[in-house]
């Protein structure tokens, strides 16, 4: 199933389940009780912005998978805009796009403007220049 299960190995689901066991009632949002995730998370996004050459300042945060990511990821966008005085924000997308998009858009008040694609599903350019 594409987007629901990437690995079908049972000895890693064997592994993910040993993990999950001793980390399912670690909640990070209480950093001093549970330290040792405060710890791993901060450890992951150090790694993180080390790989992707995170300028001095740089941070960032974990989230519980990819519609979160994507919805902060626009808050994130929206307010560097606002801050920058865009006032009506938009993106362009696909129509193909992940459904977070649209989410986020009515959220945050951000106009989501789709593309069409061409039959070999690339972006039609015509349908973004009109």
């Amino acid at each position: 199933m594409s987007a629901s299960v990437f690995c079908a190995d049972e000895e890693h689901w064997d592994f993910i389940s040993d993990v999950m066991r001793e980390t399912i009632t670690a909640n990070p949002l209480w950093a001093t009780e549970f330290a040792s995730i405060a710890q791993l998370e901060a450890e992951i996004i150090r790694m993180t912005l080390n790989l992707y050459n995170g300028p001095e300042g740089s941070c960032g945060l974990s989230t519980s998978g990819g519609t979160e990511s994507i919805i902060l990821a626009m808050l994130a966008y929206k307010k560097w805009g606002q801050a920058k005085g865009i006032s009506k924000p938009n993106i362009v997308a696909p129509i193909t796009a992940h459904g977070a998009l649209d989410k986020a858009c009515f959220y945050f008040d951000i106009e989501i403007r789709k593309v069409h694609l061409t039959d070999n599903f690339k972006l039609n350019l015509d349908h973004i220049r009109s």
